[in-house]
């Protein structure tokens, strides 16, 4: 069939530069290359342009092959013998591995099934400019497979799965380390989305001349230190391998060349690797773990024009960033954690020509309106203009390697982002920021994507719905100018509350000084350790602690001493005779009750009103219900009124049986008798021997 197209009277008598097989459902390339067209020229004298795609090369497993490993002589490398053996039995290649064709440039062979690439299979093909073997399912590719092209420009080996002998994915194997060696005309070669395991060994003999690389999706780790610092690398795609730069050094060597950097999803975090890329135009950093941008670092970039931050974790920022870099057109946001707008932030983006701040977490305030307004003002009165990058065109060169998506990417977002001019009334926006040099316009422009919080609404609301700054300043100006009846309320309001404040607080003014007092006291409870705690077996130092107040002093040892220690052999413990020399007053009431059987409070008005004595008696209640003992001994020299009595006392008396010492003579016998048969019901409970 292909030779009589070629001899048909039909056809026109000038070359046949261009011949396509592809989808033929081909499983070898056909030995055709020698026919003639009508001027009698073979096809491999004429064919510019071959394509094959789209065939089913898959080689067959020859029978009885043994699987094994082995280490070949160019390079110390792991090989499968599988590889090596199945190379030498290929035989899809063997219609053109042959042939010599001398004038063609372009060969595709894209989603042929071919597994694995023989050597020497290209030998034939001197001036081939770019091969394409990207889609297939290549696993093996030996040593010497692009020896012979020494014109090539552009090797795609993109998008290739292939599968080891159990079906599951696996990484290509590359024969040798200085596979592209020989090609020292190699400026473009696409690896992505092709699994390279240990075999990013091969990118360090890219040459001088090399510019493009593209490793997206390649599962890359780390490269060999500085593998590209002796190329001139322009493009550059590492998209997709997470941690790449944090395990090696790949972008060392390329300040002075690199143009186009796309590092998405792979754990970016801090801008000092790009640190005096001077001719960097583009830099898409989307997906990954940017919180800080210094200064340094941004300034050195001084070509920058598109800053693509999407989905990161940066936050507001101390201005001036963005504004010291020249040239900087584009600048994208969306989705990081930006949680306020402020008179700085857009005064740093002032001079950008788009940007992007949705999908952010931010706090409204006027500022977040002033952003909105700006924009819809700018899209008024400004035409939108192209990103127009440094794309070198060489009309001796591929169209490929001149081509870059960068800037169809990002101009595409610029030619469908949607105008707001329409949002802000155009002169009452005129009005507003008529001092104000602002050019920038948004590029993703949704009334449900730019929200904010409002912490007064306790709701979410559009940044258009948000108040003017002018409109703030109003407010603020109408609670600063309350008239004078207001004024007037509030100046009469305020004294008589304090007025009335002050006579609750004289009022009650012994409850309050007694909340103090017990809070006091409380407090200082709390820091007293409870691991003292009385226990059955304990041996006590004194019968009887007894507290009192300095008042009570005579009576105490004109009265109660003599008969407690002379009538009733009672051994007691006094602050003034028995508190141990060099200890705090507080430690030496603890322990003196801690060692007394029975703790006794000697009650009156004095005794209220010394703020010891109260502490004493919260000690004791304090004491006596961490141990739960029942020993406590009320005497009251004097009838106490409820006014009087803190609330402490008043529990206390309605709890326990209370003593009063009598006024007349004659009743005080029966005051003695009732204190000494408590006393010694006391010692009756405790069986240990008093030390005192």
């Amino acid at each position: 069939m292909l030779q009589k197209n070629l001899q048909s009277p039909y056809r026109s008598n000038a070359d046949i530069r261009y011949l396509s097989l592809a989808r033929c459902n081909l499983e070898r390339v056909p030995p055709v290359f020698d026919q003639r067209d009508t001027n009698g020229r073979p096809l491999r004298q004429t064919v510019e342009y071959l394509t094959l795609y789209g065939n089913n090369f898959k080689d067959i497993s020859a029978p009885g092959v043994q699987y094994d490993i082995m280490l070949n002589a160019t390079d110390v490398v792991e090989t499968h013998l599988e590889y090596a053996k199945f190379g030498e039995k290929s035989i899809w290649s063997t219609g053109f591995q042959y042939t010599t064709f001398a004038v063609l440039r372009e060969f595709d062979l894209r989603a042929c099934s071919i597994e694995f690439i023989n050597g020497l299979i290209f030998k034939g093909m001197p001036n081939l400019e770019a091969l394409y073997l990207g889609e297939n399912n290549i696993k093996y590719i030996h040593g010497k497979a692009f020896v012979g092209l020494n014109n090539l420009i552009h090797l795609d080996l993109s998008r290739n799965k292939a599968y080891d002998k159990n079906g599951g994915l696996t990484s290509v194997t590359m024969e040798s380390a200085d596979l592209f060696e020989r090609m020292s005309k190699l400026r473009s070669l696409d690896l992505s989305f092709t699994e390279m395991g240990r075999n990013v060994r091969v990118l360090s003999g890219l040459g001088k001349e090399f510019q493009r690389l593209s490793l997206c999706g390649s599962k890359v780790r780390s490269v060999p230190e500085k593998a590209l610092s002796g190329t001139s690398m322009k493009y550059l795609d590492i998209s997709g391998n997470y941690g790449i730069l944090e395990n090696s050094n790949i972008l060392a060597g390329l300040e002075d060349t690199l143009e186009i950097l796309y590092a998405n999803e792979v754990g970016f975090e801090h801008f000092h690797y790009l640190y005096k890329f001077s001719k960097l135009e583009v830099l898409k950093l989307t997906n990954n773990e940017v919180m800080l941008i210094t200064k340094r670092v941004v300034a050195s970039l001084t070509s920058l024009k598109v800053l693509d931050l999407e989905r990161n974790r940066f936050g507001s920022w101390i201005p001036p960033i963005f504004s010291t870099m020249p040239n900087l057109r584009f600048l994208s946001l969306k989705d990081n954690n930006l949680n306020l707008i402020s008179a700085e932030i857009i005064d740093d983006i002032a001079n950008i020509s788009y940007v992007s701040l949705s999908g952010n977490n931010v706090v409204c305030n006027c500022h977040s309106r002033e952003f909105i307004d700006l924009a819809a003002r700018n899209d008024n009165e400004q035409k939108q203009t192209l990103i127009d990058l440094s794309i070198h065109t060489d009309n001796n060169t591929l169209k490929a390697i001149d081509y870059h998506i960068a800037e169809s990417e990002f101009n595409s977002m610029i030619e469908l982002r949607a105008n707001i001019s329409t949002i802000c009334d155009t002169e009452k926006c005129k009005k507003y920021y008529v001092d104000r040099d602002h050019r920038f316009l948004i590029i993703d422009y949704d009334i449900h994507s730019y929200v904010c919080f409002h912490e007064y609404k306790n709701r979410f609301m559009s940044f258009i719905n948000v108040k003017t700054c002018k409109d703030w300043q109003r407010s603020l100006e109408k609670v600063r100018n309350l008239d004078t009846s207001t004024n007037l309320v509030l100046l009469l309001t305020l004294p008589t509350t304090l007025l009335l404040l002050l006579l609750i607080i004289f009022i009650y003014r012994r409850k309050f000084g007694y909340f103090f007092v017990t809070m006091r006291n409380s407090a200082t409870l709390s820091l007293i350790s409870r691991t003292d705690i009385n226990e059955e077996g304990k041996i006590y130092n004194y019968d009887v602690f007894v507290s009192y107040c300095n008042g009570d002093r005579n009576w105490m040892l004109d009265h109660l001493l003599p008969h407690l220690e002379t009538e009733c052999s009672v051994s007691v413990c006094l602050h003034e005779r028995d508190f141990q020399v060099g200890l705090s007053i507080l430690e030496n009431i603890v322990s003196c009750m801690d060692r007394s059987r029975t703790i006794m409070l000697v009650i009156s008005k004095q005794f209220l009103r010394s703020q010891w004595c109260q502490f004493e008696m919260h000690l004791a209640q304090h004491r006596l219900l961490e141990t739960r003992r029942e020993d406590l001994i009320l005497v009251l020299l004097e009838e106490i009124p409820r006014s009087l009595r803190p609330t402490t006392l008043h529990y206390l008396m309605l709890t326990k049986t209370y003593i009063v010492w009598p006024k007349v003579s004659s009743e005080q016998t029966v005051f003695w008798k009732r204190l000494k048969k408590s006393l010694v019901v006391q010692q009756r409970k405790y069986k240990n021997t008093t030390l005192a």
